[in-house]
């Protein structure tokens, strides 16, 4: 087991990672990690050359901080676990990144195949115990229902072009999570740092039908009450922009079901609120665009019998095992390309220009009433979930990132712009929100990051881990804790099956009681943040301002909303 002098696998795997966009390796190491560890070594940690060694305490944080880093760059970031077990914890991870359509390179080291000593035994051959206990037969299978593609590298030549495969896969529309297994074996081998590689291949802008795109024009030329449906339109800036334009001139309104993020200014007179089950009657036609559960039919009354149009990047969203939304048409297009070209085939008003003049004036009255119905449930000098988003959104500077898992009531806020606000994934994996924020950090955006948690989801992102990981890599942001001491969605989908049943005498809190509370300020302090408590709203002013000149120290930061309900 001779250990010579070439470029280890494992110092042109990282290598090639920088050269092809990922900035940051969200690491969780183990015994699979010494060549990983060994090339960092011969290089220098800060090279910049090599993706920035992001130590993680938890799986689960070196993946949501990969997920959140990704969001703001567009490009894969990389975390890397320890084989099997390591795997293992990355798969809730994965699943948030699967359905949230978030470029991802996730990785693990694979357990040693060899076991004995000699002059051709590979270098990184077993040496503990625990090298059989964690071998799997099939180690990739944890998570592949998770993921786009999953390969494992066997021989350290191929670590460039597999990584490589890796990358194109996990841009391609609909970009998404992928998995590569690295053996302690691989990454040990010596490699020749000439040899030729490629670059991962760019998938060309999916560009949408021009034939589906006059249907879709003809039928919203003809619709007395069209909508338009988004969840996450503003992923792309400029398919905000467009469909800004499109509702403006059209006189559509917009809901934003599920948002996450802000596809449409929440002041805009075209802005009909974030709840599709009041919305829908007498509409007509809904352009559904890039939102997965455009409404829910169990819920939604009067129930929706018009034309359904969808648009993204993949509209029927075929991952989905079931999805019943019988859709007129599906235009598999990037939004931005699919809104210009709608658009242009739309062409002037016309003779359209009176009906659609008359519609504007009813969507403005909708909107202003929408707008005093959220008022009002935020009104008054009592802390609720509801009167304290309004005023943390108002508080807040805009160059501020919120990031949202589920307590923050978005309704509430009034925000502008694409970037200000982004939300959890629609598979729910708690536990994201907290580490989604730390690698928004990490991915330089301006002014303060703020994470948006429940007291059951603060406690699902594993605290300890993400405070010492805020602390230890210079990553300030400011934690918000909505404690009501409950798992509201188990009370509150109790409650709505069984209102009059016998859970209800109870008040649905069986199995959703998170009492008694944990001291939320004390274990931010044991890492080092400012942190305080605040029940009364009146005082939340300057408590936010003391924790924002706190970030501005380069110092992380807690708010613990005390909540009656």
């Amino acid at each position: 087991m001779s250990e010579g002098k070439g470029m280890l696998a494992a110092e042109a795997y990282l290598r090639a990672m920088k050269r092809y966009g990922v900035d940051a390796l969200y690491s969780v190491a183990g015994t699979d990690f010494p060549s990983i560890v060994e090339a960092y070594g011969r290089v220098g940690e800060a090279s910049p050359d090599l993706p920035r060694p992001v130590i993680c305490p938890h799986e689960n944080l070196a993946v949501a901080m990969a997920h959140g880093h990704a969001l703001i760059t567009g490009t894969p970031q990389a975390a890397m676990v320890h084989v099997s077990v390591g795997t293992a914890n990355m798969v809730c991870g994965a699943m948030n990144a699967a359905r949230d359509n978030v470029p991802m390179l996730l990785s693990a080291g694979r357990t040693p195949v060899t076991d004995s000593d000699g002059p051709a035994t590979p270098h990184g051959t077993r040496t503990r115990f625990i090298h059989w206990a964690q071998e799997m037969f099939d180690q990739a299978s944890t998570l592949r229902e998770a993921v786009k593609w999953d390969y494992e590298i066997r021989r350290g030549e191929q670590v460039e072009d597999g990584l490589s495969r890796a990358l194109e896969v996990a841009s391609a529309p609909p970009p998404g999570p992928v998995y590569l297994s690295l053996p302690r074996e691989m990454l040990a081998e010596e490699v020749n740092p000439d040899r030729p590689t490629r670059a991962p291949t760019a998938s060309a802008r999916l560009a949408p039908d021009l034939e589906a795109i006059d249907r879709l024009a003809s039928a919203l030329r003809a619709a007395e009450n069209p909508m338009i449906v988004t969840a996450s339109l503003a992923r792309s800036p400029a398919a905000a922009a467009l469909a800004e334009t499109l509702a403006e001139l059209w006189a559509i309104p917009v809901i934003e079901f599920n948002p996450r993020c802000v596809n449409l200014p929440h002041d805009h007179p075209m802005h009909l609120g974030f709840d599709t089950g009041r919305a829908m009657g007498g509409v007509d036609l809904v352009l559904n665009i890039a939102c997965d559960v455009p409404w829910v039919p169990a819920v939604t009354r009067p129930a929706f019998e018009g034309a359904l149009w969808e648009i993204g990047i993949d509209p029927v969203h075929a991952r989905y095992p079931m999805r019943s939304f019988h859709a007129q048409g599906a235009i598999t297009a990037e939004p931005a390309l699919a809104l210009a070209a709608l658009l242009e085939a739309l062409g002037p008003l016309g003779a359209a220009g009176p009906r659609v003049d008359a519609r504007r004036r009813r969507v403005a009255e909708a909107h202003g009433r929408m707008r005093a119905t959220l008022d009002a449930e935020a009104a008054g000098e009592r802390m609720t979930a509801a009167s304290a988003s309004k005023a943390l959104a108002a508080l807040l500077p805009h160059d501020a990132t919120i990031v949202n898992e589920y307590s923050f009531r978005v309704n509430q806020a009034r925000f502008s712009r694409p970037g200000q606000f982004f939300g959890a994934s629609p598979a729910g994996g708690l536990g994201w929100g907290f580490g989604a924020a730390l690698g928004i950090r990490n991915a330089g955006v301006p002014g303060p990051v703020v994470c948006m948690m429940g007291d059951g989801a603060y406690m699902f992102n594993n605290p300890s881990a993400c405070h010492w990981a805020s602390e230890a890599h210079g990553l300030p942001i400011l934690s918000v804790i909505f404690n009501n001491r409950r798992w509201g969605a188990v009370r509150n989908s109790t409650l709505a099956m069984y209102g009059q049943g016998a859970s209800a005498a109870g008040d649905g809190m069986f199995m959703a009681d998170l009492s008694p509370s944990i001291d939320h300020v004390m274990l931010a302090k044991a890492h080092g943040a400012h942190a305080e408590g605040c029940g009364d709203l009146a005082a939340l002013p300057g408590v936010l301002e003391r924790a924002l000149d706190a970030l501005g120290q380069g110092k992380q930061a807690l708010i613990a909303l005390d909540l009656p309900e």
